[in-house]
């Protein structure tokens, strides 16, 4: 899994780097930003940080632009992957230069001049992230909901369950907001993780209608159960901590500690005002992941 983005920029003016930089940390702290003036030290800033994203500004001169871009060039060759190049150019015959002598580069992105530094920090986020869940019609307003940090819970989901119940396959649909639901969940019960980081604030639920819960506590703990009560409640709280488990493991290999959590017991609907909802079907029963974004 990439969670953090290495982006280097290599412009003559510290000024506009620096600008560029404080921008695009502002915008996401997945990104980590390193800065050159030219040549020196390419090779091994590149090496040392895995860049992912360049921003190259050709007022370094067309010499140090020729070297950077066929440098480039044979990485990408290398490492049979190429990577977001966006060029800054204000002269014309340059550009056209660049733009034949270096047509095997498929992901180089020209840039109007003079740098418009807000245009070139939301292309490199669309580039680096896709887009975002969009509540804006919501009474929340904007929602931006970290769909890579999201998709860590539904993959731990997914495995963690399907391991318990020895099922081969769960199918999930796409992330929605709760309120868009037109039928009845029916949530009966829940385990509430609340996470507070630089990435997330709020609280993830897996919630299960009755008669999935039912179904599935069969499977795994092996007892017929009618009714939610001491004796099998605490279930969803187990479940949570696997799955919350799994999640910290992956985020720890890409070198990011969450802290740790205490599950607690949610029971019935969930109500908070904005709450994605990602559905699951099994062949237990409908399920979901609910994730209620600044709820702690």
């Amino acid at each position: 899994m990439e969670f953090i983005r290495s982006l280097l920029i290599i412009d003559k003016s510290n000024d506009e780097s620096a600008q560029i930089k404080k921008q695009v940390m502002e915008k996401s702290s997945k990104f980590s930003v390193f800065t050159l003036s030219g040549r020196a030290h390419l090779a091994e800033t590149v090496n040392e940080n895995d860049t992912k994203y360049l921003f190259l500004n050709a007022n370094i001169g067309k010499k140090e632009v020729f070297y950077i871009l066929r440098f480039f060039t044979m990485l990408n060759e290398k490492n049979k992957s190429e990577i977001p190049i966006f060029f800054a150019c204000e002269d014309y015959e340059l550009l056209q230069e660049v733009l034949t002598d270096f047509s095997s580069l498929k992901k180089l992105q020209v840039l109007h001049t003079p740098l418009d530094i807000g245009d070139l920090v939301e292309k490199l986020y669309i580039s680096a992230f896709g887009s975002t869940i969009d509540a804006s019609k919501t009474k929340k307003g904007d929602l931006n909901v970290d769909l890579e940090f999201m998709n860590v819970f539904i993959t731990s989901t997914i495995k963690t369950l399907a391991e318990m119940a020895q099922i081969s396959e769960l199918i999930h649909s796409s992330p929605i907001l709760m309120s868009q639901v037109k039928e009845p969940l029916n949530i009966a019960i829940s385990s509430k993780i609340m996470i507070s980081s630089i990435y997330f604030k709020g609280s993830y639920y897996i919630a299960f209608p009755k008669e999935t819960f039912f179904n599935f506590y069969e499977k795994v703990v092996m007892e017929k159960c009618t009714e939610i009560n001491n004796d099998n409640k605490d279930f969803v709280s187990e479940l949570a901590n696997i799955i919350y488990g799994q999640c910290k493991k992956k985020f720890s290999d890409v070198g990011y500690n969450l802290d740790m959590v205490i599950p607690s017991i949610h029971l019935g609907e969930i109500n908070y005002s904005v709450v994605v909802l990602i559905p699951f079907n099994s062949p237990f029963g409908k399920f979901y992941l609910a994730v209620a974004p600044g709820l702690i």
